[in-house]
């Protein structure tokens, strides 16, 4: 075994190629193209409101930042890249993509709300563009949030029963989080003590559902069907009777309990329950983020080497396998976070330039936020990387993650599972949290004054627009589809970035040059993947587990689930489209009138 047959220094290369860019070139475009000034009043201070508007440590925001960027795009879309297109061009993405477009995108989003009084994109497209251009903008939003929900749902459950106890530990993390608002925000307790008290909690749940068996017991799986458990070998110490069907009684529990904590987080102010379940989330993400890492770069001395091909196939017939497609462009959208997402925007933009304390708070906690995701997404790398034959989903994740640290750490293979199911739901859910909450404002900004803008309304639609897609199935197959939707908003709001500071007569090249390349490369993508949806439901052929959904209830369900799919394929692609061409004519209209 050869120190280049492991992992070890692929991972080192990634994570010593961000610090560099963090900082060299993060430090220079702060410095030298928004010059970043402490002495500025921030949103949060001009308008401190204690719901939306309120003024956080860095620390803690850092945290909070963190954890509402990375969620399961950087742990299954890298993991499906590997299995596709191989692990060498997996890898150059998530490092050179985060490095030159991820930070880029996370950070110039935040500048540009905090310098436009912590407005979120809709009303800044509305100042630099126009009416037409919010609306078109505000429609994509909330049609990409009803995808991006039913994709985090569908895996979240996925998980929930491949992973026994994970939800009973994840109750606890959630009370972490509520004991940690409670402390710092209603008994103005420091933010030191809060943590130290939240992570026990944390500590509490996890050990209990570890030593105590019956915290474990898997939910009764409705249909237990061996040909189907046969396709999907469970590394040891998953229970492979946890595993479930779109469709069944199973999934639509699960969808009853996550709804309910979705919508908790929707309508109730920030401080008491969503700022500081994030932030507890992080505490125990971090914690599985670096013993991966760090089991990755012992990898020469435990032995565990590479397993994946270096190099895969340049195209995957998509009636083969319906993830598949051309290497160029639908890998750059199937690794849908840790390179770049646009959902980092709207958080940047929409949330977290309402709390900045200090403007150079800004690169820190946007961009030092994106490059942390970009070490998940180089885990996950990792993680795939020593196993043979993974399983599907998420779980490959924690399979290969309790390899790289049970092997590392000389421990039972089971303790290592809960923790990274824990680590794989919360990512998840609580992530999921904040798109319901976004879709929600995004809503009552659209719908002003109309019934579909009540915070209620609002909420129970998107809960049962994503839920009957989860519920099908009808997402499961085609994650790529959520990573066109979510990078073309990646390329808008980059090429929006470009804009306002072309208005503001600054240098915009170093966004408005990877937004063309994103809103190119994430179009073609969308028309992909328009296409396979159409064409599966034109054939009447279910994708993948969605077998199991036309068995249950008929071929006719799955049928209009891939309809609607294409529908909104459709419909995003057109958006996308008009939307790119409102942005590139805004920065050229800006950029004549700066040359006068």
């Amino acid at each position: 075994m050869g120190f280049l047959d492991t992992p070890a220094p692929y991972v080192l290369a990634g994570l010593a190629l961000y610090f560099l860019t963090y900082m060299t070139y993060s430090k220079y475009i702060d410095r030298r193209i928004w010059n970043a000034d402490p002495n500025r009043p921030t949103p949060a201070k001009l308008y401190f409101d204690g719901v939306e508007y309120f003024p956080v440590s860095k620390y803690v925001l850092f945290g909070y930042q963190f954890k509402s960027v990375a969620a399961l795009g950087p742990i299954v879309g890298p993991l499906t890249a590997v299995l596709f297109y191989g692990w060498i061009p997996a890898l150059l993405w998530v490092i050179f993509g985060n490095m030159f477009i991820g930070w880029v995108q996370d950070y110039s989003a935040m500048m540009m709300s905090i310098r436009s009084e912590g407005r979120s994109m809709g009303p800044i497209t509305y100042k630099l563009l126009g009416g037409r251009a919010r609306t078109i903008l505000l429609v994509y939003l909330v049609f990409y949030l009803i995808i991006i929900t039913a994709v985090f749902e569908w895996t979240i459950v996925d998980v929930l029963n491949r992973v026994p106890g994970t939800f009973v530990a994840v109750l606890f993390v959630l009370l972490g989080g509520v004991v940690f608002g409670q402390m710092v925000f209603r008994a103005k307790m420091s933010v030191l003590t809060s943590t130290v008290v939240a992570l026990l909690i944390v500590l509490i749940g996890y050990f209990f559902v570890t030593l105590v068996p019956l915290a474990r017991n898997p939910p009764t799986n409705f249909l237990d069907n061996p040909a189907y458990l046969s396709q999907f070998p469970a590394p040891s110490g998953i229970n492979p009777a946890a595993l479930t069907w779109p469709g069944t009684n199973t999934v639509l529990f699960w969808l009853v309990i996550i709804s309910i904590l979705y919508f908790i987080a929707a309508i109730t102010v920030m401080p008491k329950f969503l700022l500081p379940t994030v932030y507890v989330g992080y505490l125990p993400s971090i914690i599985a983020l670096v013993l991966v890492l760090l089991a990755a770069l012992v990898s020469p001395l435990t032995g565990l080497t590479i397993q994946q091909k270096a190099v895969g196939a340049l195209f995957v017939d998509p009636l083969k396998n319906p993830q598949g497609g051309p290497i160029w462009p639908i890998l750059f959208v199937t690794i849908a976070c840790g390179a770049i997402s646009g959902w980092h925007s709207l958080i940047s933009s929409g949330l977290t330039s309402k709390q900045l304390e200090y403007e150079t708070d800004a690169l820190p906690v946007g961009g030092g936020a994106m490059m942390t995701e970009g070490a998940v997404a180089l885990s996950s790398i990792a993680a795939m990387m020593v196993l043979a034959t993974p399983p599907v989903g998420a779980a490959a994740y924690v399979a290969g993650a309790t390899k790289l640290t049970s092997t590392m750490l000389h421990v039972d293979p089971v303790f290592m599972n809960i923790l990274y199911g824990i680590f794989v739901t919360v990512m998840g859910l609580i992530t999921s949290m904040l798109f319901v909450r976004v879709f929600r404002l995004t809503m009552a900004e659209l719908f002003e004054g109309s019934i579909l803008g009540n915070k209620y309304v609002a909420t129970l639609l998107i809960l049962i627009l994503a839920g009957f897609l989860a519920f099908v199935g009808s997402w499961t197959n085609l994650w790529i589809f959520f990573g066109g939707t979510n990078q073309l908003l990646a390329g808008l709001a980059l090429l929006l970035v470009a804009i306002f500071l072309t208005s503001q007569k600054r240098p915009s090249a170093y966004v408005f040059i990877p937004g063309i390349f994103m809103a190119i490369t994430t179009l073609a993508a969308l028309a992909w993947e328009t296409y396979v949806y159409g064409l599966y439901a034109w054939l009447n052929k279910p994708i993948g587990v969605q077998a199991a959904a036309a068995k249950l209830y008929g071929p006719w369900i799955v049928s209009i689930s891939n309809y609607i799919s294409a529908a909104f394929g459709a419909l995003l692609l057109v958006l996308g489209i008009i939307m790119t061409y409102y942005l590139i004519s805004g920065w050229l209209k800006y950029r004549k009138e700066g040359a006068k």
